[in-house]
This record gives structure tokens, sequence and C-alpha cells, in this order.
């Protein structure tokens, strides 16, 4: 069984691409010479007949209904591709100019795929030769070097460096061109997986310190005991100041009680050797002075006392 392959259908534009198209299929049916004057060595009638028709069947599934329209009154295959070429291959000055126009003045942008880019060229060239112009060969490989971006500046110098402009190949150009294009891709994919691979690691870096600040400040406060603390008036350890006996024992009977309150937070050496500050405010009698402020700091960048 023979393979069955289709083709874009025809809409009116790239008329030069789809008619190679067309061609291939018609020569894989066996039906190309349909197309043109019937060769002498076909004397066969139905066997003609028959090659006409498979021609006409593939060119109608090829052609789009606003095309199909055009020509639906044609009854040869040969009636059918005359009209398509009368049609939409106008051989007119103004077309030559409009086509040479647009390949010279062509100009890939820089967010273009070097592929897509290559094929309008190419297009191009096929439309200019099928209406009769034809290109030079040393003039197709200086026409894509022209339309690139500047960010191929130095793919052009050293293109144009190492080999004569007069050989240059258009084919040898487009390679390059398309091999800068993946180099490019590459690098840029691998900046991403770099740039993705930092985050990454500061995130996890981030989230372990947490955790250990975390740790560390939960033990600091379970660590912290009364043994530590130190009485400013007695210099004993195990009590401050205002729970001082000495204080007690000073104090006569012919003195007047004091009045007073205080309020604070206590020196604490926790087990590691942290220092934390202590301030102590004493009121007495109306009066407010402020007995002994401390702050202490074994590893601190800036110490101070009051």
């Amino acid at each position: 069984m023979a393979t069955k392959f289709k083709i874009e259908k025809f809409n009116g534009s790239n008329f030069s691409l789809w008619k190679i198209k067309m061609r291939a299929i018609l020569l894989k049916d066996n039906c190309l010479s349909t197309i043109g004057d019937r060769p002498t060595e076909i004397t066969d009638d139905n066997k003609w007949k028959e090659m006409d028709g498979n021609a006409v069947a593939n060119l109608h599934l090829a052609l789009v209904d606003g095309v199909l329209s055009s020509i639906v009154e044609k009854k040869t295959a040969k009636e059918i591709w005359d009209t398509l070429i009368r049609l939409y291959e106008a051989k007119s000055l103004h077309n030559k100019i409009f086509l040479k126009r647009r390949l010279y003045t062509l100009q890939m942008a820089e967010s273009s795929s070097m592929t897509d880019h290559i094929n309008i060229m190419n297009t191009l060239f096929s439309q200019l030769i099928e209406l009769g112009h034809i290109i030079e060969e040393n003039e197709r490989a200086k026409l894509p070097l022209q339309s690139l971006p500047d960010s191929y500046d130095q793919l052009i110098i050293n293109l144009t460096n190492n080999i004569l402009v007069e050989y240059l190949v258009f084919d040898d150009v487009a390679v390059a061109v398309l091999e800068e294009e993946s180099r490019r891709k590459n690098m840029e994919d691998r900046s991403k997986s770099s740039q993705q691979a930092e985050a990454l690691t500061m995130m996890r870096g981030r989230s372990t310190e947490r955790g250990l600040s975390g740790s560390h400040n939960h033990c600091r406060s379970k660590s912290r005991s009364r043994k530590n603390v130190k009485c400013y008036s007695c210099g004993k350890k195990g009590h401050v100041k205002s729970e001082c006996w000495h204080n007690k024992k000073n104090s006569g009977d012919n003195k007047a009680p004091e009045s007073s309150s205080s309020q604070g937070c206590v020196a604490s050496t926790s087990d590691d050797g942290e220092v934390l500050y202590s301030e102590c405010n004493t009121a007495a009698e109306g009066r407010k002075r402020f007995a002994d402020v401390w702050l202490l700091d074994s590893t601190a960048t800036w110490h101070m006392t009051s």
C-alpha cells in the first residue's frame, strides 16, 4: 500500500513553495507529466485519462475553498496548473521590485528565531527565481550577514576575516549563524540553571540559620539559673540586693521603715557564658532614685556603664 502524504493547502500565499510540494506529490503518484503537454510516448488514452484524473484530484485536495472556486470549471490538470500560475505567479515588474526590496531590507530582530529568519530568506530567494531573477551565490551569502542584529557583529567579523568575501557561500553562513544561536541558547540555559541553584542554596542557608538561632535562643532561656545571680550589696551569689539579709541586719529599729518598691531586670549569666543586662529602679518616700544600673556584655561591640 502506497504511503499517503499531505501538504498544507494553498491559500493564496507562498505559491512558489506550495508549487514545489505539489510537484513532489504528483511525481510520487506518477502523474507529474499531466500538468504539461502530453508526452508522445504515452499513447494509451485510458492510461492518460487515469493519470490526469489522479492529478486533478490531488490538486483539488491541496487547495482551500476560496482558491478552489477559481479553478472549479477547469477540467484537466494542465488547465488547473496554468490558471494557478497565471493568478498567483505574476511575473510583473512591480512584483519583482517588491520582493527584491523586501529581501534587501530584511532585518532580524534580537528576539526572533534564526531558523525562521533563514527560512524567510530562502522563501524570498525561491520567489525571485520563479520570477526570473537570479541571485548570485556570493550575493546570497552577504544578505544574511547584513540582516543580522548588532549582537552578531563579532561573528560577522570572524567570518569575513577568515574567509574571503568572494568565496562566501550561503549554506556556510547559514550553518555559522545557526551554530552561534545554539551556543547562545546553551549559555543562557546554563546561566539560568546556575542562578536557580544559587537561589536555592541561599534559601536553604537562611532556613538553617533560622533553625540554629531558634535552637540557641531556646537553650539559652532554659539555661538561666539563680545560682549565677550575684548580689551587688554583699557580693555573694544566689540572691539579689533586694533580698540580701545583710541589708536587713544593718537596718536598725530606730530607723524609720522605708516604703519602697523596686523593679527591674536582674543580671544573669547563662551556662554558656553569656551575660545579660541589669537595671534596678527603687523609689522610697516619694523620692525616686536610680541605685545601680549596669549594662554588661562579654563580647559586645560597645560596653556601657551608668
